[in-house]
């Protein structure tokens, strides 16, 4: 598992999470409006993961700054959440988009 919150990034993370190999959660961007300037010499702008409690990601899933991923979801293997998950629903693909609802 990764994380990365940068200087003034933030993740939260809930109680009973199940998180595969290669996870990675980001919470933090690269400026790059500056055209003047190397990409690697703009600074990170932070933001914010949260994770909620009994959630599963599994194996090489990402997740992006700005997310919260609500109580009891799964996230499917190899995911990119890039939106907020909604609670006790699965998700998957590329970028992340609702699959079912968790007990149907």
């Amino acid at each position: 598992m990764y994380l990365n919150a940068c200087v003034r990034g933030q993740i939260v993370l809930g109680n009973h999470l199940i998180i595969g190999p290669n996870v990675v959660f980001r919470a933090s961007d690269h400026i790059i409006e500056n055209t003047d300037k190397p990409i690697s010499q703009q600074e990170s702008a932070g933001g914010e993961i949260i994770i909620e409690d009994d959630v599963w990601s599994a194996s090489n899933v990402v997740v992006v700054n700005g997310v919260r991923v609500g109580k009891g979801s799964v996230v499917a293997a190899g995911a990119v959440v890039t939106r907020d998950v909604q609670p006790y629903t699965v998700v998957g693909g590329v970028p992340a988009k609702f699959l079912k609802n968790r007990g149907d």
